[in-house]
């Protein structure tokens, strides 16, 4: 705040911001535009150098198994010429010592091929460090394992899926193996046994990952179903797949790759890969099920580019903060004496008319300024002077005809209106009082004791509408005198409702019935002021019988109090079936003197008074909305 008030209140730091600010609009165009394209740069050549990669390699881990699947051929037609027991041995121990990369061999024949051996025959080499072990396996049911079922069942070489080679009490591979599995055939088509040659799984994943393009990349390989055969990370191995502990609603990037690589698709992705954003390139291996990636963490591939960023742009704020002060030094000296006329013309425009401005010797724009300002102030000072003394007269006279006729106005206005509506209010009721007292006066021996009766209660009714408006006139009177109460009463809620129920029913007319529901317990009290309370609630009451009854006629008619409370408050709720209030309505009902339709009957002072006892008990009275058959006015009033 302090420094866009410097910025406004002085010309040159104003100058030297916008001078500023085209400087760092022209930088940051040119450097966004250099940076962005740079970035673009380093992006494609990561993807490059990834791809490439990659390629390397799915090529590396090709070649070792078309190594693997050679060698085997090659044994192939020595095995089918030679069926004899040392023979397979040799063969097995041979293929192993030959390929240092391969892990073992094992050439194993069909149940009984050697009646001398029984039912079971297989020749087993494998590597272990620098030395080789051949054996004729222990006995134990390996027909049906996945190397030597698959190949047979399905009739051709096939690439099995990692495993774990344990066969307790023979030799084994202490390895995670791959094995590619050739099935023996003679030349009728007998099937005879299977070759089965083996890469540790270990040294397959050392190989991959061997190559990385930066610090933090590494590969990966799985499986059809997903599995990790080669992750930097060995717990996954087998256990895992690419879709383990992932939810795809916070993941759908991995959920992704996982089926794009399981489905044997080659590109490219960006995926967050334990909060990194990385680009993960990937591609299947060939004569396999398997797919191979490549993660490059974004941050890593970046790296050069984001140092180079932090480098440049403190270097760059730097620049801009020196331009700012130079230019401001210079532009300060040149309009310094700008600054001394803004100030000695400041003062002239504090009131200072009598103070002279002081000339200028100076020929340049800003002395022919200085000398036109001081001309100016001498002129104005005259004729300042002068409109002083009749402004302060003027206003004066203003003002007091002003006040004048508002109280006039408002005077005349209160009591034309104030006038009329008493006038009719209560000529109506007096004219029937009058009316009937005559009728009583000519001829009361004459009249049925039932007509009779219904004279008095008519002219009972009226009297009472008579009294309400005078009490209604006094309360508002006073309320504008500004009342005060005392809140000391102790008040049942439970009886507080009964009471105003009888009040309610022994009032002209007496229909419709009044519906109560008390829902809190007869124990509860409330400290208020009981006479305004009642006040405010007959008030409601008085209003619900006349609107109900008038728009559902005296047989469908409905009024309901209802009283609730809790912590706080204690509602006393009036509802009724009548035509309801217009919501364009509602926010001038509470005002004083209002009434919906000018040909009803009262002052339009219920609810405004109501609404004032309301408040005077530190309540208050408003119109429920959501109550559509008719209206709902609830009063509150603290439950103390």
């Amino acid at each position: 705040m302090i420094l866009l008030y410097n910025i406004r209140k002085s010309l040159s730091t104003k100058l030297s911001a916008g001078i500023l600010a085209l400087v760092v609009i022209g930088f940051f165009l040119a450097l966004g535009y250099l940076f962005q394209r740079s970035r673009s740069i380093v992006r494609q050549e990561a993807i490059e150098r990834g791809d490439r990669i990659l390629k390397i390699n799915a090529l590396r881990v090709t070649s070792y198994l078309n190594e693997v699947e050679t060698a085997t051929h090659n044994m192939e037609w020595l095995i089918l010429q030679n069926q004899q027991p040392d023979s397979l041995l040799n063969f097995s121990h041979r293929i192993v010592e030959l390929n240092r990369h391969f892990n073992g061999c094992s050439i194993t024949m069909e149940p009984n091929f050697f009646p001398q051996y029984g039912r079971y025959f297989s020749a087993y080499s494998v590597r272990k460090g620098d030395s080789i072990s051949t054996v004729r396996e222990s006995e134990y049911e390996y027909f049906e394992k996945v190397w030597y079922k698959t190949p047979k069942v399905q009739g051709k070489p096939v690439w099995t899926d990692p495993y774990d080679d344990f066969n307790a009490g023979t030799l084994y591979s202490e390895e995670i193996i791959v094995s590619y599995c050739m099935p023996l055939y003679t030349a009728d088509r007998r099937f005879i046994g299977v070759i089965s040659t083996d890469l540790s799984l270990p040294w397959l994943s050392a190989t991959i990952t061997h190559d990385r393009p930066y610090k933090n990349s590494y590969c990966f390989m799985i499986g059809k179903s997903g599995q990790y055969y080669v992750h930097p990370d060995s717990t996954k191995l087998i256990n895992q797949t690419i879709f383990s502990n992932v939810e795809p609603d916070l993941h759908p990037d991995i959920i992704t790759l996982g089926h794009e690589m399981t489905t044997g698709k080659k590109g490219l992705l960006e995926v967050n890969v334990n909060g990194q954003d990385c680009f993960v390139f990937y591609q299947p291996v060939p004569k396999t099920e398997w797919s191979i990636a490549l993660v490059c963490p974004q941050r890593d591939v970046f790296h050069s580019y984001n140092r180079f960023t932090y480098i440049v742009g403190p270097l760059l704020v730097i620049g801009l903060l020196v331009i700012l002060l130079l230019c401001k030094r210079i532009i300060s000296h040149h309009v310094e004496p700008l600054n001394q006329l803004a100030r000695e013309a400041r003062h002239i425009a504090d009131g200072h008319f009598e103070d002279h401005m002081p000339t200028s010797k100076r020929t340049d724009i800003i002395g022919r300024l200085q000398n036109n300002f001081a001309s100016m102030q001498n002129t104005i000072n005259q004729h300042v002077s002068e409109l002083h003394h009749v402004s302060e007269e003027t206003v004066q006279r203003n003002e007091e005809l002003e006040n004048a006729n508002v109280l006039a106005q408002e005077s005349t206005n209160r009591k034309n209106i104030f006038l009329q509506d008493m006038s009719h209010q209560i000529r109506t009721p007096l004219n029937i009082i009058m009316g009937f007292i005559q009728v009583l006066r000519d001829g009361y021996k004459m009249l049925p004791a039932a007509e009779l009766e219904e004279i008095t209660n008519t002219m009972q009714q009226n009297a009472t509408s008579v009294v309400r408006m005078v009490n209604m006139l006094i309360a508002a009177s006073a309320l504008e005198n500004g009342t005060t109460v005392e809140k000391t009463d102790v008040v049942s809620c439970s009886q507080m409702v009964r009471d105003a129920a009888n009040i309610y029913n022994q009032r002209a007319p007496k229909t419709p019935d009044l519906i109560t529901e008390i829902n809190v317990p007869d124990s509860l009290r409330i400290h208020t002021n009981k006479d305004y309370l009642t006040k405010a609630l007959h008030e409601l009451l008085f209003n619900a019988k006349k609107f109900a009854a008038s728009q559902s006629g005296e047989q469908d008619a409905r009024v309901v109090l209802r009283v609730e409370c809790d912590n706080d408050l204690v509602w006393f709720a009036v509802e009724d079936n009548g035509p309801g209030i217009a919501e364009a309505d509602r926010d001038r009902i509470f005002k004083t003197f209002t009434k919906l339709d000018d040909f009803s009957e009262g002052l339009g002072l219920g609810l405004s008074i109501a609404r004032q006892f309301a408040r005077l008990l530190d309540g208050d009275i408003f119109l429920d909305h959501t109550y559509t058959s008719g209206s709902r006015f609830i009063l509150s009033v603290p439950n103390i």
